[in-house]
Parts: structure tokens; C-alpha cells; sequence
């Protein structure tokens, strides 16, 4: 427990004790010894952190760093209740020390009653106990007291604050208001003299002054002043001086005791973003003259945000937006403003990555699957299914056999026909020979329609052996229970999937038909295997637009150069057509801002 005095230089607070309570304190301790027999020392103290202040003691040299009582103070301080530590060894008269809290409304700072005792039995030890805790109550009753006194003063100061505030609100001019307040500070705290000192672009200079000086020391203090302010500035906290000081060096003191003043105090104004621009400093040519500066300081967290507000409206158009450029710029490049630094660095990121990073750009079309090929394969002709060579999920390639229909009863057609040729053609050698060219013509009339009808046999012979028209994964038909089944002309038999080479329809908006061109190649995502990609190329360009779905579209036929799923015709999609490569502006930005144009171009008048 480090022990601190009082100082009558020190600064008032609000937990400040008037002289007048001081002096009822010390009396209260005084006649406490008196009264209750074995009381060798009796002291209050005021607890702040890791001191503690002597507020009043008897005797008045009682030693409070005594051991004993340090550690009964350290003990009370962890349960907040009386506390009684016997010493190892008694030390003058002291065989025991008391440490009692003293609890009352208002004291936010903890008060301690801190008793020495000497030797006596445990009974009457704890009589004596009950008998400091109900003289306590009055200690408290008159600490309450103080503290409600004390904050009716600061309260008393607030006011006059606020009206001060509001005086240089009512002010016309940035000096006016200066004026102001170095005026009112000088009557209201009881200076001699107070000068505002702030800010310029060439350094700090005085903006107002409350009273005068020597003519032959008033450059010197003046420079002093600015001395004295600008080390204020760079503490950022308040320089104060009091005479009898040790430190002699200091510039607030050589200015106070040129203008022989007592106090000298040189206080930094902030404003809300923590820049100090601006510094009062007030003399004081008496020390009992000095109020409660801590009271005082709602004036200086005020008056710097009116000054400012004031400035602001005092410049012209271009100076307001060269102040706002200046401080965008500061908060920018200076050490603060990590937020601010953050979003204009993204920013530029994205402005750059927008107008020079370049991206694909895409046309989007919508695709339906529709090509010629893609068809079932029928029965060519009436017959029975004599064998079946493929079935659903087998690969076949153009020219595969994949179904043979019955045959003999064209066979034997076929061998009928060709005995008819060569005895029709006997028949016409025979007539030749006997010059009977009338029965040649005959024979060789019935020859070439017997040929005709061989050549028709024969074709139908070939039909009897089904093919596969182009590559591709048999998707239906699986005919091996209907081996001697008869078919019918027409009837279906399988469907086949074609592995490329399939064509499809694209169609694009009528805002993207000029983009649309041979030549481009992309992706295709069907809506029945949408996280398979397939490759499309365009191959030509139907002329003109035509409706599709009631809106104008382009229609494009483009060609699938590799197909891994089942295709069929009537299947829908999306296709990205690839043109390139494009700012992500032009990709993203300009389709937005060309439809809001033209939006806004329709309908304004």
C-alpha cells in the first residue's frame, strides 16, 4: 500500500474532501481515541488503486506503512469486510490493527477506517469492534453529505459550461467565437489571463487573448505561450505548473513566471477524430484563484467542436472543399483510418480489375435438340425377325447389321426370276437363229421384265438385313423375344442415339443477333444432365428472325462434337457461345447499363 498526501497544488476532484470536512474528520478521529479505552491510533484513508491518501490520523504522524497494517488493508480490500490482523510483535503499544470499510451512497472511491489497538481480551476486543461500526455511521453520514455538496458545484460548473458553449454559439465569426471564450474562461475560472493558441499552415499562432501584458515582455510571452501550447500538443494531455515546482526548466514554468503568475496550465482541445489543432493556456496570478479544472474539462470536450463547426461555416465554397480533400487525404495517408485505408485500397482494386482485367466473354443461347438422324429404325418391309444382333445399351457404327428379317420366300423369287432370264434368253437365241425376229422381240420383251422384277427382288433381299444409318448407343428395342414374330412395313424396331454429330437449334435474344456467327464454339449444358458439358460449334445461321415463345429471336444451327449421355430430339438447354476475351465491364457493366438506358429512354418523355 503505497501512502500519498495531499498537496495544495494538486488538482480538485470529485472525490476532493473540503477543509471544512477534514477538520471534522481529524476531531471525529480525536475524540474516537478519547472515548473507547485502548485505541492507540485511529487514521481514515481514501483508496486509489494501489495508494492510499490520509485523509485524517491520530496521532497526525501515525505511520500507515506499517506492516500490519498494510496487510489488514489488503485483506479488507479482498472481502470487503472488517478485518483484524494481530501483530507478530507489538510496535509502539500496537498489538492488533483494524481495517474496517466504510460503505455509504456516493463514495465510488472506497474510504478505510484503519484502527491500531493495543493488547486486551477477546471479549472486549469485539466490544470494541461493534463499538467503531456504529460510530462509522457518522463518518458516513457526513462523507455523503460532502459528496452531494461536490456534486452540486460540478453541476454549478456545468452550467456555466453550457452557457459559455452556448455564448459562443450565438457568435457571428470564428473569432468572435475565440474571443468569446477566452473572454468568459477568464471570468468564470478566475484567470488573469487566457490565450487561445491554434493551429496554422505556418505553425501555432494566438487567435485570442483575455487580458494584456507588458509591452516590453509581450513578444517573449507570446512566444513562450506558443512554447507552452505546442508541448501540451505533443503530450496531448494538459501541462500544468504551480510555483515552488522543482523542475525550473520547464517551458510552462519560465512563461508563468514571467507574467508572475502562481498556476499556469496549458490544455490541449481535441476534437472527435483525436486531432489537436488548438490549445487554451490560462494563468492564474493567485493558487487559491484555481478552480476544479476537472469539472471544468465538458468546456474544453465542447468548445473544440464549435470552434470547428464555426471555421467550417466561415469558408468559402473552395476552402470547405479543399479542408474536406485535405482530410480525406490525411485520413488516408496518416496513420490512422485503417477502416477507411481498407475500403478506397478495395476500391481501387475493383476499379482495376473492371476496366483491364479481362474475362471470357459469352453469348447465351438456348438450345433444342433437333436433328434428322436421330430417328427410329423401322421395319423396311412385312416379314418375320429371323435374328437379332444388337440389343438396348450395345454400340453400334454405321453399316452394322442389326436386325435379319426372313429371306427364303425372296430367294426363291429370286431363283424363279433367274431361270425365267435364261430361258427367255434361250428363247430369243432360238428365234435369232431361225429368223423369226417377232418371237425374238418377245423373248427379249420378257427378259428385261423378268431382269426388273430380279432387280427388285434383290433390293428387297438386301432390306431384309437392317443397318445401323450412323454410330451410335442403341436406347430401345431389345427383339430377341419376338425371333419368327411378324412385322409390319413401317413398325417399329429400335432407336439409336448418335454419338456426334448431332445437330441443334440455338436462338439468342433479339439484342445479341448481330454477335451471332459462324465459326463459334462453346459449351452446351442440357436441362436433363446439366452437370455434364457437351461442346457445340455453330454451323450456319438461319437468315432473318422468327418468333419462338412470343418474343423475336436469331436462330443459329449449330453441330455437338461430343456427345456422353443419351441425346434426343425435343431436349432443351443452354448453350455459351465463346467470344472472346473482355473487360469485366463489358461483360457485366455495359449489358446492365444499356438496358437501363433503354428502359429510361422509352419512357422518358
Amino acid at each position: 500500500m503505497e501512502q500519498t498526501a495531499s498537496s495544495p497544488h494538486d488538482e480538485k476532484g470529485p472525490e476532493a474532501q473540503s477543509p471544512d470536512l477534514l477538520k471534522r474528520l481529524q476531531s471525529w478521529c480525536e475524540d474516537l481515541q478519547k472515548r473507547l479505552p485502548g485505541l492507540v491510533e485511529v487514521g481514515l484513508l481514501r483508496l486509489d488503486g494501489e495508494s492510499a491518501g490520509r485523509i485524517a490520523a491520530v496521532p497526525e504522524t501515525m505511520p500507515m506503512e506499517r506492516i500490519g497494517y498494510r496487510e489488514a488493508v489488503a485483506r479488507m480490500r479482498a472481502t470487503n469486510v472488517a478485518v483484524l490482523v494481530p501483530l507478530d510483535r507489538p510496535e509502539d503499544g500496537i498489538a492488533e490493527a483494524i481495517a474496517m470499510p466504510v460503505k455509504g451512497p456516493g463514495l465510488d472511491t472506497p474510504v478505510v477506517l484503519l484502527v491500531g489497538v493495543g493488547e486486551m481480551p477477546a471479549s472486549r476486543l469485539q466490544l470494541l469492534i461493534a463499538q467503531l461500526e456504529t460510530s462509522l455511521g457518522w463518518v458516513m453520514h457526513h462523507l455523503t453529505l460532502d459528496t452531494m455538496a461536490q456534486t452540486k458545484r460540478e453541476m454549478a460548473i456545468y452550467d456555466q459550461a453550457f452557457l459559455l458553449c452556448a455564448e459562443m454559439l450565438d457568435t457571428e465569426t470564428p473569432l468572435e467565437a475565440r474571443q468569446t471564450m477566452a473572454s468568459l474562461c477568464a471570468k468564470d475560472l478566475g484567470c488573469d489571463r487566457v490565450v487561445l493558441v491554434r493551429q496554422g499552415v505556418l505553425g501555432l499562432k494566438i487567435e485570442a487573448i483575455s487580458g494584456e501584458t507588458r509591452f516590453d515582455r509581450k513578444s517573449r510571452i507570446n512566444d513562450l505561450t506558443r512554447q507552452a501550447a505546442h508541448e501540451a500538443q505533443l503530450r496531448r494531455a494538459p501541462v500544468r505548473w504551480n510555483r515552488g515546482d522543482q523542475n525550473k526548466t520547464s517551458i510552462i514554468g519560465r512563461l508563468a513566471e514571467m507574467h508572475g503568475d502562481a498556476v499556469a496550465m496549458a490544455v490541449p482541445l481535441t476534437n472527435a477524430k483525436g486531432d489537436i489543432d488548438e490549445v487554451v493556456v490560462l494563468h492564474w496570478a493567485r493558487a487559491d484563484k484555481v478552480p476544479d479544472l476537472k469539472a471544468w474539462s465538458v468546456l474544453w470536450t465542447l468548445s473544440r467542436p464549435i470552434l470547428e463547426q464555426k471555421d467550417l461555416a466561415a469558408r468559402s465554397t473552395f476552402a470547405r472543399n479543399y479542408h474536406a480533400a485535405k482530410l480525406w487525404l490525411k485520413r488516408l495517408f496518416g496513420p490512422r483510418a485503417f477502416r477507411l485505408k481498407l475500403i478506397v485500397s478495395v476500391s481501387l482494386i475493383a476499379l482495376f480489375a473492371i476496366f483491364f482485367v479481362k474475362i471470357e466473354n459469352t453469348l447465351r443461347a438456348d438450345v433444342v435438340i433437333d436433328d434428322p438422324d436421330l430417328r427410329v429404325m423401322s421395319a423396311p418391309m412385312d416379314g418375320f425377325i429371323e435374328g437379332v444382333f444388337v440389343i438396348p445399351g450395345d454400340m453400334v457404327t454405321v453399316g452394322q447389321p442389326l436386325v435379319q428379317l426372313e429371306d427364303d420366300e425372296i430367294k426363291l423369287r429370286i431363283a424363279e426370276l433367274e431361270a425365267q432370264i435364261a430361258r427367255h434368253t434361250a428363247r430369243a437365241a432360238v428365234a435369232r437363229a431361225n429368223r423369226d425376229r417377232a418371237e425374238a422381240a418377245v423373248a427379249d420383251a420378257e427378259r428385261s421384265e423378268a431382269e426388273a422384277r430380279l432387280s427388285l427382288a434383290q433390293r428387297e433381299l438386301e432390306q431384309t438385313v437392317i443397318v445401323a444409318r450412323t454410330a451410335g448407343l442403341v436406347l430401345e428395342g431389345d427383339l430377341r423375344q419376338r425371333l419368327g414374330a411378324r412385322v409390319t412395313f413401317g413398325e417399329e424396331l429400335l432407336r439409336i442415339a448418335p454419338r456426334q454429330g448431332i445437330e441443334l437449334q440455338l436462338s439468342v435474344r433479339n439484342r445479341d443477333g448481330d454477335r451471332l456467327a459462324e465459326g463459334l464454339t462453346g459449351q452446351v449444358r442440357l436441362d436433363a444432365a446439366p452437370e455434364v458439358p457437351l461442346t457445340v460449334g455453330v454451323t450456319r445461321i438461319k437468315p432473318g428472325a422468327e418468333t419462338i415463345d412470343g418474343e423475336l429471336r436469331f436462330v443459329a444451327f449449330g453441330e455437338l462434337r461430343s456427345v456422353s449421355s443419351n441425346i434426343e430430339n425435343g431436349m432443351q438447354g443452354t448453350a455459351r457461345l465463346s467470344l472472346g476475351k473482355a473487360p469485366i465491364y463489358e461483360v457485366w457493366l455495359k449489358p446492365i447499363a444499356e438496358t437501363i438506358y433503354m428502359f429510361l429512354w422509352r419512357w422518358m418523355p
